[in-house]
This record gives C-alpha cells, structure tokens and sequence, in this order.
C-alpha cells in the first residue's frame, strides 16, 4: 500500500465526516429520478445510488492522486438500468436538462471503443444541481456536490458486473485467454443489446399495422395474438392495458377455431363485455381474460342450442 500524504488524510476525514450527507444525496436523487421518469413515460429497468465506501475512496486515493475533493467526482453515484439501447440515450437527454454537467468528466464509453473494438459500453454523467432544484428545501443541502451517473442496458451492466469481479479476483489483471473470451462476450452482448433494439422496433411496427387494419376495418388480415387481441380490445374500449392477453387464453382461442380478429368479431356480444368495461374501469388487465372466457362459453351454448 502506497503511503498517504497529508492532503489525502484531510480529504480522508473530510468524506468521513460527509459520508452520510453524500448518502443521501444519492437516496434523494434516486427517489427524483423514480418520479420524474414516471411523470415523462420514461421507460427503465432500475434507478440504485450508493455513497463510495471510505476504503474504496482511499484505494482511489492512492491511484490517482487527488488533491482537492473536487477531483473526485463519484463519491455519490447512481445507476439507471435500461431495457434497450435506445433508451439509455433517452435517459441521457432527460439527464442533461435536469442536471448541470461537467463535460470534461463526462463520457460515452462507447465513443471510447473505436470502431475495431469491443468492451465496456456506459454512459458516465459527472453533475451538480441546478438552482431550480437547489431552491427547494429537499435539495438545498447539497449545493456544490458532485455526483455520477452510469446509464447502461441489463446486457451491459451484467458484462460489466462480471468483468469487474473476475478482474478484482485477479488484481487487476485477467490471464491472456481468459480476457480474450470476456472481450468476445461483450461483442455477443453487444450484438444481442443491437437484436433486443431491432425487435423492439418491429413489434412497434406490428402494432401500428394492427391499429391501422382496425381503422380499416380488414380484421381478417390479423391473426389472433397476445399483441394484436390487446390493441383491438384496447381500441374498442378506449383503455390502454400495456400488458398481453395471457397465452392460455390465445390458445384457448386457437383451439375454438378463431385464429384472426374477424374470427374474434364474430363472438362478441357487447352486453357481456359491457359487464367487464362497461364502466370505463382501466384497471386489472386480467378482466380481458376473463372477459374472453364468458365469450366463448356464452357463445358454446348458443351453438348447443
């Protein structure tokens, strides 16, 4: 262990003392951020936040040298878990409006790559509050304090989760082939993240080709799935239930011979689904099964009779 100067001992008891002011800095951004992608739609998979412990700051410390505590810029830190690609790029639109960014700490770790590599892929936001978050009561405690932002996919932080514990295991330092295979699987990963975005946008496409066979009225040209059931229904109720109908139910379906919504059409009664809808009700998704059921139950009776 490298000995510690004077100046890293002030900075040592400095984070000692506001370690905890640090800590909550990063809770209440966490609970801000929650809040805020809720209120613009803003789709994520996880928002963490963790105070830097003092042996880990010490051990940064001594690798980099710091002399003043503005150097170090992570001391809170969060983390904001997307879905696909895309919507780390979302995430860091809505970042940089919200947060005053220091750029020159700042980076997107994919620029850093080039094009014949493959490796840790994250966006690094080093920020402070603005005024018009530091005038609240909530916040004004924590002006001038930096904090970071990682903003990644799952496949991304999960590559970069495992790449960082095995290099710990081994000081830093992985064995020659067994780092060539990690790099090989970042590209996999990178090529799944690139597939996961690719399908993304063709069930997007999907679903507006059944919006506008709806709208047309050729509902014998869309077969019968979870996707295409709930846009109709969704549309014909004017809710918007962003949740599937259940597989055993399209089955259940298929099973009675109705394979495209025209075929669905033609057992439809609206009294009964006034029952389940009828109200407006945009709650528990699972009335469409239900709803579904009473269908096709009222409609085997009809035909017994």
């Amino acid at each position: 262990m490298e000995k510690i100067n004077c100046n890293q001992f002030q900075l040592l008891n400095y984070y000692k003392k506001n370690r905890e002011l640090y800590r909550k800095l990063g809770k209440r951004l966490e609970r801000f951020l929650k809040q805020s992608f809720e209120k613009e739609k803003i789709i994520y998979h996880s928002i963490t936040s963790r105070a830097k412990t003092r042996e880990s700051f010490q051990k940064k410390l001594e690798r980099k040298g710091y002399t003043c505590v503005e150097e170090a810029t992570d001391l809170c830190g969060l983390r904001v878990i997307t879905f696909l690609e895309s919507e780390t790029k979302i995430v860091e639109n809505f970042l940089r409006h919200a947060f005053i960014i220091d750029e020159s700490n700042s980076v997107d770790k994919s620029d850093t790559l080039g094009e014949d590599k493959v490796g840790y892929k994250s966006i690094h936001l080093v920020a402070t509050l603005p005024k018009e978050l530091l005038v609240l009561p909530e916040f004004e405690r924590f002006e001038g304090l930096k904090f970071e932002i990682q903003v990644r996919t799952i496949l991304q932080h999960a590559w970069a989760e495992v790449e960082h514990d095995k290099n710990y295991k081994f000081s830093g330092q992985l064995p020659t082939d067994i780092k060539r295979r990690f790099k090989l699987l970042a590209g996999f990963l990178e090529i799944a993240d690139r597939e996961f975005e690719s399908i993304s946008k063709e069930i997007t496409e999907y679903e507006k080709k059944v919006v506008n066979t709806i709208e047309g009225n050729t509902l014998h040209e869309i077969e019968i799935n979870s996707t295409s059931l709930r846009k109709y229904l969704n549309k014909k109720f004017n809710i918007t239930f962003s949740q599937g109908i259940s597989p055993k139910i399209i089955k259940l379906l298929q099973d009675n011979n109705i394979n495209t919504l025209e075929d669905f059409s033609k057992i439809e009664d609206l009294e009964i689904m006034k029952r389940y809808f009828g109200n407006g009700s945009k709650k528990f998704p699972a009335r469409y099964d239900l709803m579904i059921k009473h269908l096709l139950d009222y409609h085997e009776k009809l035909n017994q009779i």
